[in-house]
């Protein structure tokens, strides 16, 4: 799985489309496994969707964003989790942990 951060340095930005960079984890095994950066280009939500698409990107986390910019992610097969604050390494693990939770939760229910 692979998360992207809308961020403002090392933080969740306030809004989706004033983010600076972009953090992306990979992970393996509910656990993050490699961090890059993306500078944010200024280009439109449908071009990020797509670019974030391209490079296998399954979830996005962010603040603040428009529903216009939701749905274009939501068509590109991209979970957005929207409302998220604070450190972005933090609400990468976070959004992971939930994840895996969710996991055990619905193994849980089909036993």
């Amino acid at each position: 799985m692979r998360i992207a951060v809308a961020s403002d340095g090392l933080d969740v930005a306030d809004d989706f489309l004033q983010s600076r960079n972009f953090n992306y984890y990979t992970t393996q095994s509910f656990e993050l496994a490699d961090s890059k950066n993306i500078p944010a280009e200024g280009i439109t939500c449908e071009e990020y969707a797509s670019l974030m698409e391209q490079i296998g990107i399954d979830a996005l986390i962010c603040n603040g964003i428009t529903p216009a910019c939701k749905i274009a992610f939501e068509d590109a097969g991209i979970t957005v989790a929207e409302g998220v604050k604070g450190n972005a390494l933090e609400a990468a693990q976070d959004f992971l942990t939930d994840q895996a939770n969710h996991l055990d939760t619905a193994q849980d229910d089909d036993d």
